[in-house]
């Protein structure tokens, strides 16, 4: 068990909005209490604490073995011994947005290969040369899996001449309907992040907050190419796939927290707020009132979201740990782009 704390970080955020983003946090990493009609393994009698018991939340062994694991090392730190509790923000930060930890725990392949022992795949591809996220052209390789909750898929970046593999991403669906990412180099072996300079895929979490619950259609017209799929063959083979993936899921969750597939939204909303946190929010965080806050971070520039600017006025939370008045289990410095200190705390 382990206890995770709310910090108001705007007018108005609530207590309810941010159990949501909790739900959905732990979903994306394999919980089944999406199939609970009452949720089970959270208690929230004492607000704003939240406490999670890991054993009654339906994850596999490998996800309880991992978070167990994780939780131990949290319930050392200083944060934890004077609040007896972690922001929850930190423990989003800590398992769908550092890359390292959410691979442990959703059982991400440290090699590519691992997905051909796993999945008969299709002889023959979808290729895509206008894509919204990568900079350079895809090959799609599909598994013939394609029942509703068993269907893997492989994106080889290449080069649009010579066909030189860049890297490689990967889209599973869970027992749970949710789907999972993982990125590998040219030579198969998991990374924490895309390049650049290929693609726009980002970490993880990036993923999750632009795939969201579903496969993604093609958003534009492809070129045919000799033996790969046609246009309209990807395009159908992709649409009826994610057909089958709704279908499982309206099937399958009935937390109406989790059927209701736009408050996903609350969960990046959490740990927005917790990375680049307003004033209220370390006020909360820290037990200080928001004028000592903003005397003692008077040096320091605010910014708004470009996406939820109502959250108001931010800080960088690397600049806020520094000044903390505790330490804590270091985070890395952004949920879903390339961070110099990735960090992890599992192995």
């Amino acid at each position: 068990m382990i206890n995770l704390k709310w910090n108001k970080s705007y007018p108005e955020d609530t207590f309810t909005k941010n159990v949501i983003a909790l739900k959905w946090c732990l979903s994306f990493l394999g919980s089944d209490l999406v199939a609970d009609t009452k949720t089970v393994g959270i208690s929230t009698n004492k607000e704003p604490i939240i406490t999670l018991n890991i054993q009654q939340l339906k994850f596999n062994k490998n996800a309880s073995k991992y978070l167990k694991k994780l939780h131990s090392q949290l319930k050392k730190t200083e944060e934890y011994k004077k609040n007896n509790a972690i922001d929850l923000g930190r423990y989003i930060a800590l398992t769908i947005g550092s890359s390292y930890h959410y691979y442990k725990i959703v059982d991400i392949p440290n090699k590519l290969q691992e997905y051909h022992t796993s999945y008969a795949f299709d002889t023959i591809k979808g290729y895509i040369d206008d894509s919204s996220v990568s900079l350079v052209d895809r090959i799609i390789s599909i598994s013939k899996n394609n029942t509703e909750n068993r269907q893997a898929y492989i994106s080889a970046e290449v080069d649009s001449v010579s066909k030189e593999i860049f890297e490689y991403e990967t889209l599973e669906i869970m027992n749970n309907g949710q789907l999972k990412f993982g990125i590998y180099d040219r030579n198969g072996n998991i990374k924490d992040v895309a390049d650049r300079t290929v693609t726009n895929a980002g970490k993880p979490a990036k993923c999750i907050w632009c795939h969201e619950t579903g496969i993604q259609p093609l958003f534009s017209k492809q070129n045919n190419y000799p033996g790969y799929l046609t246009y309209p063959e990807l395009k159908d083979s992709l649409d009826r796939n994610n057909k089958l993936l709704r279908s499982y899921q309206d099937k399958h969750w009935q937390d109406k927290e989790i059927r209701n597939k736009r408050l996903h939204t609350e969960m990046e909303i959490s740990y927005i707020s917790f990375m680049e946190p307003s004033a209220e929010h370390i006020s909360n965080e820290w037990g200080i009132s928001i004028e000592e806050v903003k005397t003692k971070l008077k040096h320091l520039k605010t910014h708004r979201h470009h996406e939820f600017g109502f959250i108001g006025d931010l800080y960088h939370r690397k600049d806020i740990d520094a000044l903390a008045p505790w330490k804590s289990l270091e985070i890395p410095e952004s949920m879903r782009e390339k961070s110099a200190n990735e960090v992890n705390h599992l192995k």
